[in-house]
């Protein structure tokens, strides 16, 4: 028994707990077999009770969820002026956070539907189990309930018609004695009497016989009712309860694990978020206020000094012989202007409005009302987009000229005169966008002019006359360079590549910077297998080999070709894309 103490004190267990635990059996509750179904019951109402806690609260969590999903979106504010103001920090840091509060939203929508899905579903189908095993459990209890009170009724029964045949065969024996004492009674009423006494006395025999072996029969349903059918019926009912607690536990424990599991992502959104908040620079914003409100105006000059004279010259006669005016021909002293020296302008009337005339109206689609440092800044932008969408015209136009020379070089692959219509509509947009870029770049120029700047040429723009002589000549040129990584890629989670504000001053302070090129190993897109040879003899284009995979470097932006590249990374280029066998990964 020491022994016994010690060990459950190392295992750290209560040694009278674990000493009931190991003696417990719901066979000594056979006087309360109620309330164990009464216990059983509850339990039961106990399990579908965590069931309803885990629905609601996936309610509530599909609520929160789409409640923080609203307010971030409703914090994000509107798009025109949200643009405007990517270029703080602090700005830029906020909208961050808040696409990872989306993601957190997000996570607790996961919550939900798996708390919905799985713990729900599982409490809901154990608790109809339960209820079926224990009014299986209650059925057998009250079927030997009832074979025990039907053995005790008949042994009750007998022993009623035992003690009535009893109290008859006693009042037959008295009427005997009665009859054999009176001498008046004839011999035959008192054989009568004695024939009488005897068969009820038989009767008794047999009804005391009858009780006896209903009195045994009774005893020993008994004994097996509360020593064999009812403990095993309170068994079957513990390892019912004891499975309904197992299912209660894997039901908490469940609804907590789902928890546990979104914890890293929630801990990495959290994370995320402090990132966000660290790139804010007070003083990069403070020098942005600066980049995004200046004029680029000088500041207004000196007021200069006007000397009227001397006063008495008023007394002095003029050729008339009246005094002189001149101050008051002269009139008041000129009013200054407002603005830095810009005057106040007339409104048009309704005449100059309908018939024209008038007030010389400024290019507004230009950014001709902004100040020149800011007009500076937008027309830059505004070039830096068109110079991007004739780059990808004049990549299609060469396309289209390599896949002519291609056809022409194999005239079973397609029709060289079918390019020339494309050819020229590709030559005719870069020329469009040559015509806006120089007109914006005079513009430009104007600006710096204004701001007291120079008006050189901007290095991208020397290019690109370069590229728009190429096309006009029918000459191909090299192939473009590597595009810049998309917006979704660059836009991923804690990654802040916006050009900070020194770079972006140095964009409107009259001269453009050159532009940067950022090399990086692309990632593949897919694999492909070429289908026919293909010498690649023009410039930028890769032989293929039949029958050789290769990379998918880029899609077939509706040109005929494809950019790929060998599998050891030597050689990359265009190749027609009918060529191809093309297997893209999944996005």
């Amino acid at each position: 028994m020491r022994g016994y103490f010690e060990m459950c004190r190392q295992k750290g267990i209560n040694p009278l707990f674990a000493m009931a635990e190991a003696t417990a059996n719901w066979g000594d509750l056979w006087d309360q077999a109620d309330a164990v179904s009464n216990h059983s019951l509850k339990g039961i109402e106990f399990l579908e009770k965590v069931g309803n806690f885990v629905k609601e609260r996936a309610s509530i969590e599909e609520e929160y969820a789409a409640k923080l999903r609203a307010l971030a979106k409703k914090s994000q504010g509107k798009k025109k002026e949200d643009e405007d103001a990517k270029a703080f920090t602090y700005v830029r840091s906020f909208n961050n956070l808040l696409r990872e509060v989306e993601s957190l939203a997000a996570q607790h929508e996961v919550i939900a539907e798996r708390l919905k899905k799985e713990v729900v579903p599982f409490v809901t189908m154990q608790s109809n189990t339960h209820r079926q095993s224990r009014k299986q459990c209650l059925g057998d209890l009250q079927q030997i309930h009832q074979n025990l009170n039907a053995s005790i009724e008949h042994h009750f029964k007998q022993q009623k018609s035992y003690g009535k045949t009893f109290k008859e065969a006693e009042a037959a024996y008295l009427k005997y004695y009665k009859a054999e004492k009176n001498m008046e009674i004839s011999r035959l009423d008192l054989e009568k009497a004695k024939n009488n006494a005897q068969s009820r006395n038989y009767s008794c025999e047999q009804a005391k016989q009858a009780y006896a072996s209903a009195l045994d029969s009774a005893n020993e349903a008994q004994r097996v009712h509360y020593t064999t059918l009812l403990p095993q019926v309170l068994e079957k009912m513990r390892l019912v309860d004891e499975e309904r607690i197992k299912d209660t536990r894997q039901a908490m424990d469940l609804s907590v694990s789902i928890e546990v599991e979104v914890t890293p992502i929630i801990s990495r959104c959290h994370q995320d978020m402090k990132g966000a908040i660290s790139q804010i620079c007070e003083t990069r914003d403070s020098a942005t206020v600066v980049e995004s409100f200046r004029t680029g105006y000088k500041h207004p000059l000196p007021f200069p000094f006007e000397d009227l004279g001397r006063p008495e010259e008023i007394l002095t006669a003029g050729p008339n012989g009246e005094p002189g005016d001149a101050t008051l021909k002269r009139g008041m002293l000129g009013a200054p202007k407002k603005d830095g020296g810009k005057s106040v302008t007339r409104k048009q009337s309704m005449h100059q409005k309908i018939f024209g005339g008038g007030e010389k109206k400024t290019n507004d689609s230009d950014y001709g009302t902004l100040p020149p440092q800011q007009r500076a800044r937008k027309l830059q932008e505004k070039i830096s987009e068109l110079e991007g969408a004739m780059r990808k015209s004049a990549q299609a136009h060469d396309g289209l000229q390599r896949m002519q020379s291609t056809y022409k070089e194999n005239p079973r692959l397609g029709n060289p005169s079918d390019c020339d219509a494309q050819i020229a509509q590709y030559a005719k947009e870069i020329d469009a966008l040559q015509q806006q870029i120089s007109k914006l770049t005079l513009l430009l120029n104007s600006a710096n002019r204004e701001m007291g700047g120079g008006d050189s040429t901007p290095i991208s723009m020397r290019s690109l006359d370069s590229t728009a002589h190429s096309v006009h000549s029918g000459h191909s040129f090299e192939p473009p360079p590597r595009p810049n990584p998309p917006a979704s890629q660059s836009s991923q989670r804690t990654s802040y590549s916006e050009e900070s504000v020194s770079s972006e001053g140095s964009r409107t302070n009259g001269h453009a910077p050159t532009c940067r090129e950022e090399v990086y190993e692309e990632p593949a897109l897919g694999t492909c297998v070429a289908l026919f040879p293909f010498e690649g003899s023009t410039d930028g284009t890769m032989k293929l080999a039949e029958g050789e995979e290769y990379l998918l470097l880029e899609k077939d932006e509706g040109d005929g070709w494809t950019r790929v590249r060998k599998i050891d990374g030597a050689f990359e280029g265009f190749v027609p894309t009918s060529y191809l066998k093309c297997k893209y990964y999944p996005e």
